[in-house]
C-alpha cells in the first residue's frame, strides 16, 4: 500500500469518527432533554413546589455527601491497621 493511499484511508477514518462524535454529543444532549422532559413530567403531575424540589435536592446531596464520608472513613480504618474488622468477622475469624 502506498503512503498516499494511507493517508487518504487515514484522512477518511478521521472524518468518520468526527462525525461519529458529533453524532454521538447530539444523542447525549437528546438524552439529557428527554430525561428532564420525564422529570419535568413528574414535578407537574405531582404539583412539587420549587422549595420542595430544593430540599429533595439538598436531601439528596447530604446523603450523598453521607455516604462518601463513611466509605472515606472505612478506608482511613481498614488502612490504619491493615484488617477489616467487619470483613473478618464475617468469615470467622479473630482481628489480631
Amino acid at each position: 500500500m502506498s503512503v498516499e493511499r494511507i493517508n487518504s484511508q487515514l484522512k477518511k477514518v478521521r472524518e468518520q469518527i468526527a462525525q461519529l462524535q458529533a453524532k454521538e454529543k447530539d444523542l447525549a444532549e437528546q438524552k439529557q432533554m428527554a430525561e428532564d422532559a420525564e422529570a419535568m413530567k413528574i414535578i407537574r403531575k405531582y404539583k412539587i413546589s420549587s422549595e420542595r424540589l430544593q430540599m429533595l435536592n439538598k436531601l439528596s446531596e447530604d446523603e450523598v455527601r453521607n455516604l462518601l464520608q463513611k466509605r472515606e472513613q472505612e478506608k482511613v480504618e481498614f488502612s490504619s491497621d491493615g484488617c477489616n474488622p467487619n470483613f473478618l468477622f464475617k468469615i470467622n475469624t479473630i482481628c489480631t
